[in-house]
């Protein structure tokens, strides 16, 4: 079986102009306001132009830690966020 690795592996996965996090949120904020609509989906949309470029101030894997600190998903054979003391 041929697999194809992508030519540089320390760039992150770019969907457009958008990183692959970014692109989620946007699509997914998209959606959500086309189905609310209203003043809803317009506030969606204008909070969405004002995370974007906050977030690309922050470094990559931003997000996945932030959720990982308020507890939303956990990464295997990692400590929880709480744990302040370690043992090896």
């Amino acid at each position: 079986m041929d697999e194809r690795l992508p030519q540089y592996l320390h760039r992150p996965v770019q969907i457009l102009w958008f990183g692959s996090d970014e692109f989620l949120l946007a699509t997914s904020s998209i959606f959500v306001a086309a189905i609310v609509g209203g003043f809803v989906g317009w506030a969606l949309i204008a909070a969405l132009l004002l995370f974007i470029p906050w977030k690309r101030t922050k470094p990559r894997g931003y997000l996945p830690h932030l959720a990982w600190r308020w507890g939303l998903v956990s990464f295997p054979h990692y400590p929880g966020p709480t744990q302040t003391r370690f043992f090896e």
